[in-house]
């Protein structure tokens, strides 16, 4: 069955052979899996073998004491907190058990893993979860060991009750502790942050077989071959920001407290969460998780003009718009369905609106680039069906810094230039092309640029609302979906003032004769967000300073001398090229 077997779990006492990494049904299926892996690896913690305490009572300590700022306080209002509430999860959980019988282990074992690990996994439609199996918990994180199998949710966890973290002085008499640096490795969020399917061979687009198992999301693999890992930055220093604040109840202050908010850039499920979970009595927790959320997006990219921009009335000018990803991993990562980055512009005086989103249908109409990954199935197409999905048709997603591709994380589709040998740059490049009436000479235009997040798309939540309609996952999707719609969030936009010339672009040997060189004048206007406005500002230049015969009516009176002046000087200079 090859290398990907490693760290499949059977366990032939349980007739639901559900400690699989895919479960497989009935005994019989069972022991022919047994027999086939029995010279194989089996790694981690087996499931019905762990106990465990609720979250709550983790909050006594470790949260009333500070809603804000409290471990417990920001987890509880974060996407990990909620992965098995998550009502899109749930739905592609129904979809991924109907194509493949058993495999909704394989996404259990993450999205709940405490659920899990007590044995309430099977059925594994996840129909045997209780209201209290929200998602990952405080103790699973806290109790896992190390281990080297890294991705597919191998996690080895502690039977006994010792609570590990970053601290040599735990001092904590409520229950034992103790210092393990695996809480801080990067290696324990890719135990579930890299999920390849064993059940499928990836596919190249001609058919042919890889011999590598499908890459559903990489997203630390992304991060293991970028510069961050080289330089010792790991996940939990983004998405774990530390700063000084006390730890538990009745403890003094540390100064390098940890967030428990593990955000990343789905504000949107926690909307929904809001939304559907009343009863959870979170709104306040929530309402913090998506700002914090949404301030990780504006932290995640961000936009630069490639080269400075010269309008010119009556042509079309292009305009150079970098793309840089200041992640660790691609942008966007995780989660592969209905997951993009849309990059879009508008300016009110050309009339021009590109990348936003349609009222109706939910999708960017025009934009200057989507970046996603479409997986689906050879011979089908791209789809949801993520059990059954065998070939990535697309992947333009930006790579982080300093990233090393492989096989299995390269761009499918496109080319991205290498900032050195083999290693890609970490930004896109893309044109605007923009032709302005000669009715805005000698004034200038606003152009904003913006870049936007979407989680999940309109279309690809109503695929799942209808392959699911008849399943209550289906309807608790689209109930959610009736009450908030999917947003796309802003990461970083540039708002600038471009003047425009009322005269083409004079030949190089033309300007060196008439001295004309001249600055474009682009302006960044104030309202700029303060990353995107460094740099003086430029007022346009007005009709009186321009010199040109093509000036927008009321100010032809005004321009009778410079022309005047510009006409003896082209003149003169032509003389001089045709005596040479």
């Amino acid at each position: 069955m090859g290398p990907w077997a490693k760290g499949i779990q059977v366990s032939t006492e349980d007739p639901g052979c559900y400690d699989l990494g895919v479960s497989l049904s009935g005994a019989l299926a069972c022991t022919l899996l047994s027999l086939s892996l029995a010279n194989v690896p089996l790694p981690g913690t087996s499931s019905v073998s762990v106990a465990f305490s609720p979250p709550s009572t983790c909050d006594v300590c470790h949260g009333l004491f500070d809603r804000e700022g409290s471990a417990f306080g920001t987890w509880a209002g974060s996407a990990m907190a909620h992965a098995a509430r998550d009502p899109i999860y749930r739905a592609a959980l129904v979809v991924a058990e109907r194509d493949t019988p058993g495999i909704g282990d394989f996404c259990l074992r993450c999205h709940v893993p405490e659920a899990w690990l007590v044995g309430r996994c099977f059925p594994t439609d996840g129909s045997r979860l209780l209201p209290e199996d929200g998602g990952v918990g405080c103790a699973f994180c806290h109790r896992s060991e190390p281990n080297p199998y890294v991705r597919n949710g191998q996690y080895v966890v502690a039977e006994d009750t010792t609570m590990r973290g970053p601290y040599a002085d735990p001092a904590l008499p409520d229950h034992p502790a103790a210092r393990s640096p695996w809480i801080s490795d990067a290696r324990m969020c890719g135990t579930c942050h890299d999920l390849y399917n064993p059940l499928v061979d990836r596919k190249n687009l001609d058919g042919s077989l890889t011999g590598l198992p499908f890459p559903e999301q990489t997203t630390y693999s992304e991060w293991n071959q970028s510069a961050f890992r080289q330089e010792g930055q790991t996940c939990q220093e983004c998405h774990m920001p530390e700063s000084p604040g006390v730890v538990a109840r009745e403890r003094p202050e540390r100064p390098d407290r940890s967030s428990h908010e593990l955000s990343g850039g789905n504000a949107y499920l926690l909307s929904l969460i809001e939304l559907l979970h009343p009863e959870l009595n979170l709104g306040a927790e929530l309402a913090r998780g998506v700002a914090r959320n949404l301030a990780m997006l504006r932290t995640a990219a961000r936009l630069e003009l490639s080269a400075p921009p010269q309008l010119v009335c009556g042509e079309t000018t292009e305009i150079g718009i970098r793309v840089i990803n200041e992640t660790g991993h691609k942008l966007p990562t995780g989660y592969p369905d209905g997951r993009r980055v849309v990059l879009g512009a508008r300016s009110a005086e050309l009339g021009l609106e590109r990348g936003l989103l349609d009222g109706t249908s939910g999708e960017a109409i025009d934009p200057l680039a989507l970046y996603e990954v479409r997986q689906g199935q050879l011979g089908v197409g791209p789809g949801h069906h993520l059990a059954k999905n065998d070939v990535i048709y697309f992947d333009n997603r930006i790579p982080p810094r300093g990233f090393v591709p492989t096989s299995t994380t390269a761009p499918v589709g496109v080319t991205y230039p290498e900032a050195s040998p083999g290693v890609l740059v970490h930004y896109d490049d893309v044109m605007l092309s923009l032709e302005v009436p000669c009715e805005f000479a000698g004034r200038t235009v606003d152009l904003e640029v913006f870049l936007r997040y979407q989680s999940a798309t309109r279309r690809s939540l109503d695929a799942l609302i209808t392959d699911t309609d008849d399943h209550p996952a289906g309807e608790w999707l689209a109930a959610g979906v009736s009450l908030f719609p999917p947003r796309a969030y802003e990461m970083a936009s540039l708002t600038l003032s471009l003047p425009v010339s009322t005269a083409p672009a004079l030949d190089a040997g033309l300007a060196a004769d008439l001295g004309a060189a001249r600055d474009t004048g682009v302006t960044l206007r104030p309202d700029a967000a303060a990353s995107d406005a460094a740099g003086p500002m430029v007022e346009p230049l007005g009709p009186e300073e321009d010199g040109c015969g093509c000036l927008a009516a009321g100010a032809a009176g005004r321009a009778s001398a410079p022309m005047l002046q510009v006409l003896f000087l082209l003149l003169f200079a032509f003389r001089r090229r045709i005596l040479r």
